[in-house]
């Protein structure tokens, strides 16, 4: 991302900046802010299992099968107008999911807030390649950008906990509406880029990613679920829900090959600065994704904390994640991103293990330390995987390279919601099925393996020595599946630390000219970067696709960018 006259950021930037953290905080937040509702959620509109677990993850899978298509999008339609165009619907959809009378009516409406969610990083990602043309303002923008992301995600638990203290559970959509509201009137500070003339969309390529990435998730969660359940109904027709995603994601890909304007620029994955970014984002999150979830049903059903008390502990993890987010602004001037994202993964998967200690002996202050450690460790990763992908694109690719990183980060997300519940829910029916219960009923123990809030609410039809006796179990059993989770955190976060470490050890940022490949001594680029004749060059020149305004005023102003 090199130009020989990158432009000074103004106050105008900065403030941009600012008002572009609010949508990112937004949708991270929706992410967990679920964990502690869905008791409440669950007692109010009476869903099925199966319907709980698509409200909790199905606004993440239309994210990711139709980020690509609005990473395509931006360009075309002009990135502020796509980004207040998703701002808008999700804060309607937000509004209209705090009011649902039904699971459907709420499934419904979260599926609309996940597309509206994809259009978010990409146009963000867009907007700041723009705003930031200096490399180290780019990456303290970024930065500022991921930190507001990793805190959505930390803060969601706390403040659902807080909200449920003394409203309904609508109330953790609600809050999505003020902020979108602000979000719109301070649009005009965000640089207006025009969009540029194109190719038709691709709809076949859109449908083969969007069913692709839906039917793998799908058929992975629902294999999970059944196996968790002790399900004897056959498995076949997951399996060839996922064989099918499969072959449609090859197919995906061979089209991409093929076509002259893709979704996907393969050719990205060949520099190691984005593809091993790429993937560490995606195995971080599969590692972390769910443990949060796990970690706040602990709280309550184990430690007996309400959900107030509960976000209220978290409120310490929530810091972390921030502080960790603005480390790397300050980390770049003497380690190499590599460096810093390798250790930070091995730190994480030490609070990993540091968890499960503290976890078995129930050990509060330890169990607030761990997951302050995790949190603080993963800062840097979000922040500078983001920074890599972004940086290792041309700029006007640089909407579809975060479409990539959402893509990745989703990706993992919802498997590890899915595969990291179904773990744990495999161990705690296990030991449950296991334990000496022989004075509680078989109806009720049956009952109780369904989930440890289920054990808890049976136990209160029960006398009290044989309710005490199977809360007892239940926790114990608990217990040791959040410890099994988190074991698992810790299985692949040091790993894949460990092949960043060695994989990123030449990389830096101020060396990425947009092609992804480190810069030769003498300023050329280096072996990886394609041909300029192809208009992938990634270096911040004038590009006379798009161009770009200061103003909300559609007809002055205009300027040409540093590139497009």
């Amino acid at each position: 991302m090199a130009t020989s006259n990158p432009r000074t950021a103004t106050w105008r930037e900065w403030l941009g900046l600012a008002v572009l953290t609010l949508p990112l905080l937004m949708s991270a937040t929706d992410m967990t802010v679920l964990f502690l509702a869905l008791p409440s959620i669950a007692a109010d509109l009476a869903p099925s299992s199966t319907q709980l677990l698509w409200i909790l993850h199905v606004a993440s899978f239309l994210q990711v099968g139709v980020v690509l298509t609005m990473g395509w999008l931006g360009p075309r339609m002009g990135h502020r107008r796509l980004l207040t165009a998703g701002v808008t619907v999700y804060g309607v959809s937000s509004l209209v999911a705090a009011f649902s009378v039904d699971p459907l009516m709420l499934i419904a409406t979260r599926a609309v807030m996940g597309m509206a969610a994809a259009s978010l990083l990409p146009s963000i990602t867009s907007l700041l390649r723009v705003m930031f043309t200096d490399t180290r303002q780019f990456s303290a923008a970024i930065a500022v950008v991921m930190s507001s992301f990793s805190a959505g995600m930390a803060i969601g638990p706390p403040l659902g906990g807080a909200l449920l203290e003394y409203f309904s559970w609508g109330s953790v959509f609600l809050i999505n509406v003020p902020v979108a509201v602000l979000l719109l009137l301070f649009t005009p500070l965000l640089p207006r880029v025009d969009g540029v003339r194109a190719q038709r969309l691709d709809l076949l390529g859109v449908a083969f990613s969007v069913l692709a990435v839906i039917a793998v998730i799908f058929g992975l969660q629902e294999l999970a679920d059944d196996m968790a359940s002790g399900s004897e109904a056959p498995m076949w027709p997951y399996l060839v829900c996922v064989a099918a995603g499969l072959a449609l994601g090859a197919l995906f890909v061979r089209r991409q090959l093929r076509a002259p304007e893709p979704l996907l620029d393969l050719r990205l994955f060949s520099t190691p600065a984005f593809s091993v970014s790429l993937v560490a984002m995606l195995l971080m999150l599969l590692g972390v994704g769910g443990s949060d979830m796990l970690l706040a049903q602990y709280l309550q059903a184990v430690e007996g904390m309400s959900p107030g008390r509960a976000g209220l502990l978290l409120i310490a993890p929530a810091l972390g994640s921030i502080v960790g987010g603005l480390l790397p602004t300050v980390l770049n001037r003497w380690a190499r991103p590599g460096f810093v994202m390798g250790v930070a993964l091995l730190v994480a998967g030490a609070g990993a293990v540091a968890m499960v200690w503290f976890v078995g002996e129930g050990t509060l202050p330890g169990i607030v330390v761990a997951a302050v450690v995790i949190q603080l460790a993963i800062g840097p990763l979000f922040t500078l995987s983001y920074n890599l992908i972004i940086a290792s694109a041309p700029m006007r690719k640089a909407g579809s390279a975060a479409a990539m990183g959402d893509v990745a980060g989703g990706f993992g997300n919802a498997l590890s919601l899915a595969f990291l519940g179904s773990l744990a829910a495999v161990v705690y029916r296990r030991l449950l099925d296991d334990a000496d219960l022989g004075a509680v009923p078989a109806g009720a123990v049956e009952s109780a393996g369904e989930s440890v809030g289920g054990a808890t609410a049976v136990a209160r039809t029960l006398p009290g020595p044989i309710a005490t006796e199977l809360l007892e179990a239940a926790r114990s059993a608990f217990t040791t599946a959040v410890q099994t989770g988190y074991g698992f955190t810790a299985a692949v976060l040091v790993p894949v630390g460990l092949v960043v470490l060695w994989a990123l050890r030449r990389v830096r940022l101020e060396n990425l000219g947009g092609d992804g490949e480190p810069e030769a001594a003498d300023g050329t680029p280096g072996p990886g970067a394609p041909d300029p004749a192809d208009g992938a060059s990634g270096s911040l020149e004038k590009d006379t696709d798009a161009t770009v305004s200061g103003c909300d005023d559609e007809g002055a102003g205009e300027r040409e960018p540093q590139g497009a």
